[in-house]
């Protein structure tokens, strides 16, 4: 019996790694358990049916209320709330007044569903209540349950009642649909048009408590005004009457009122005196020029007229006379006594109205005098009473503004009072409930459906599970006989395995940003031990060929990045040329590790998508030239086993000194063999711990095998 047939996981030993599961053994393991697959999708799906034959069926019914963004004018003329808006903002909140406890709990008030088995439980347990509420996990370590009091057992049964509530926007106009379950359609439909018309009924009963609560404290408001109003005109009053000031002038005091009469007064008797001053200095000048018949009001003396007439008489009589007669005669010397003594008349008549014109200048200047001492007298009085104005000022302003205040209030309150009775509410219902024909949920073949696939994807897992902790047999590798066959021809000796040279010993690479320390700190330990390290895998001698080198660790990733960074970094500072290769294809490391972003990498370069110096980036942090991986192929091995790779890799050879490749782990990665073969040495980064352990070991034998370059140790700390 041939061993080909033998499972070969079964015929590794003990020590060998087990392989990785594939998708074929996934395959395998589910068809040889096609019959518990099967038993646990069929115990699902009875399950479901169980589960769907217990559930209650329910209806569903809906109402639609709209709020109404048009406005009354006659209503809303007055109105203490504004418009309720209509933005989605607002929508939301609706919905949450629907969906509140206290809305719930007026409807429930309203309908007496307090008394309603299907929201109160304690009334009567359901057999299907009790086997759901068996098992809830949550009450199975729970202890007997307390008697619930009045409140709690009002709290469960509205958080009963919201839970068949439902309320949601219609797109994007400003309806709401309010839709409530039930077992009995009747009842779901009486109880959403029941929530819609208490909603609607809410928004007015809000108006209505606003204007109340708005009337109210108006009323008092106005009371205060009222009383504040009184009390400031009082105060007006009793300040005006105690300064004498008088309210028929508008406030102004009686020495205001008598000063403009003065001022008046002086202004006329300015006016006089000057007129009898002219007229006096006229009569005085004709009468130094003896013309005192140009007075006028000489003129227009009675006595002067009349001696006026004598004299014309005389004169008369004296101009007869002269011709008959001689200026000796009697006659005519009589007449001319009469009219030396009419003139002399005239002349005392004429010195009389003088003396009376002086005299009127004389008491109008007193008169002046008088209205001016008045004037400064009353001047003196009124300097002293203008903070008494001032001040009557301010109380009537505060009287006048607390009393437009106080009107305008009572005009408020008598428009909010007139429209009390009118208030119209900003939404309304413009489609009410109907009784539903047919059961909304559960949706029974549904379920039952789905359960089929959800028994089989369990199934799936049990078959896994029961695959993965089944009990291992006694021995692993069956015992058959193995058909003879020719012994093959001895292979050629392969040469025995060294054990590798230890480099350099690096403390401090384990340490998070090490490779920064190159250029940070030069003189520390981890820079001296990475130099001491560049000594031994460097050119020895400047300007020959360029040196490839691979640095790598055995199982997991650890330091080798830290390292390779670190090299790199160290050998541009020594004036090397240097080039970084990322060698993690799969997983790039390397433009993390540097803080740089690479548009292109050695792939690209591979497939001619980019140029060899396009790809290479600068270390910011050195001189160092750094080849990123940016993509995973599909075949690591067979892209770094093509000719074009060691083509790339003679050109980073001729244009470098020291290429750096940082390589994945040995044991864990496809890419290490490929770059094991391009490179001239290899640097095994390992711990001390790590020495008794196997896998460094396996690692370097596996390099052995790989016929790689010589490997040298730099143990890291």
């Amino acid at each position: 019996m041939s061993s080909q047939g033998i499972n070969p996981r079964l015929a590794e030993g003990p020590g060998s790694p087990a392989p990785p599961i594939t998708f074929a053994d996934i395959l395998a393991i589910l068809r040889n358990r096609l019959g518990l697959i099967a038993r646990v999708t069929a115990a699902v799906v009875v399950l479901a049916v169980i589960v769907v034959l217990l559930m209650p069926t329910r209806y569903a019914s809906s109402a639609v209320v709209m709020l109404d963004p048009r406005k009354n004018m006659v209503a809303d003329s007055s109105a203490v709330l504004t418009q309720l808006p209509t933005d989605p903002a607002s929508l939301q909140n609706q919905i949450q007044i629907l969906q509140s406890r206290d809305l719930a709990a007026e409807v429930i008030a309203k309908l007496k569903l307090y008394d309603d088995p299907e929201f109160n439980g304690a009334l009567q347990p359901s057999a299907t209540g009790q086997l759901l509420a068996q098992l809830n996990p949550r009450n199975w370590f729970a202890g007997p349950a307390a008697p619930a009091s009045a409140a709690i057992q009002r709290d469960a049964i509205i958080d009963a009642f919201l839970g068949h509530l439902y309320a949601e926007t219609n797109g994007l106009s400003t309806t709401i649909t309010v839709t409530f379950s039930s077992r009995d359609p009747a009842k779901a439909a009486l109880i959403a048009d029941t929530i819609a018309q208490a909603y609607v009924g809410d928004l007015v009963d809000a108006k209505l408590n606003a204007s109340d609560e708005t009337s109210t404290w108006l009323t008092q408001r106005i009371r205060d005004l009222g009383r504040q109003v009184e009390i400031q005109e009082a105060a007006a009053l009793t300040y005006r009457a105690q300064h004498n000031l008088d309210s028929s002038t508008g406030g102004t005091s009686l020495i205001e009122a008598q000063l403009g009469g003065i001022n008046g007064q002086i202004v006329q008797a300015r006016a006089d005196l000057s007129a009898k001053v002219a007229v006096y200095s006229q009569v005085q000048t004709l009468l130094k020029a003896g013309n005192p018949a140009d007075i006028s009001q000489i003129i227009a003396s009675p006595l002067i007229i009349q001696l006026r007439t004598q004299q014309a008489d005389l004169l008369r009589q004296q101009a007869a006379l002269a011709i008959p007669y001689g200026p000796k005669h009697p006659k005519r010397i009589a007449i001319e006594s009469e009219l030396k003594d009419l003139d002399q008349k005239i002349s005392e008549e004429a010195a009389r109205v003088a003396s009376g014109l002086a005299n009127d200048v004389a008491v109008a200047r007193a008169q002046l005098n008088s209205l001016q001492g008045s004037l400064n007298a009353t001047q003196h009085q009124a300097s002293g009473q203008d903070m008494t104005a001032v001040k009557l000022r301010a109380l009537e302003a505060d009287a006048a503004s607390t009393r437009k205040l106080y009107e305008s209030f009572l005009g408020r309150l008598t428009s909010i009072q007139d429209q009390e009775g009118l208030q119209y509410p900003d939404a309304h219902v413009i489609s009410r409930a109907p009784v539903p024909s047919a059961p909304s949920s559960p949706s029974r073949v549904l379920i039952v459906l789905a359960s089929i696939p959800a028994g089989l994807l369990l199934g799936c897992l049990f078959a896994l599970l029961s695959a993965r902790f089944a009990p291992a047999p006694r021995r692993l590798v069956p015992q058959v006989q193995p058909m003879p066959r020719p012994r093959p021809a001895p292979a050629p000796p392969q040469p025995a395995f060294r054990a590798p040279a230890i480099l350099a010993e690096v403390p401090g690479a384990l340490a998070e940003g090490a490779a920064d320390h190159i250029v940070d700190w030069p003189a520390s330990p981890f820079s001296r031990a990475v130099g001491a390290l560049l000594g031994r895998i460097a050119p020895t001698r400047p300007g020959s060929a360029g040196r490839i080198v691979a640095v790598t660790t055995s199982e997991q990733e650890g330091a080798g990045p830290t390292v390779a960074l670190a090299l790199a970094r160290a050998a541009a500072a020594a004036g090397i040329r240097t080039i970084l290769v990322d060698g993690h294809l799969q997983h790039p490391v390397l433009t993390e590790a540097a803080r740089v972003r690479a548009e292109g990498g050695m792939l690209d370069v591979l497939a001619g998508a980019t140029t060899v110096n396009q790809a290479l980036l600068r270390d910011p942090k050195s001189k160092a030239l750094i080849l990123a991986a940016t993509r995973p192929p599909r075949d690591p091995a067979a892209v770094l086993a093509s000719p074009k790779t060691a083509e790339l890799f003679a050109h980073l050879r001729r244009i470098s000194d020291l290429v750096i490749v940082a390589v994945p782990p040995v044991l864990a990665s496809a890419e290490a063999p490929g770059f094991a073969r391009l490179c001239d040495a290899v640097v095994m980064v390992a711990r001390p711990e790590e020495a008794p352990r196997p896998g460094l070991g396996a690692a370097l034998e596996t390099l052995g095998r790989w016929r790689a370059p010589p490997v040298g140790l730099a143990w890291v700390r």
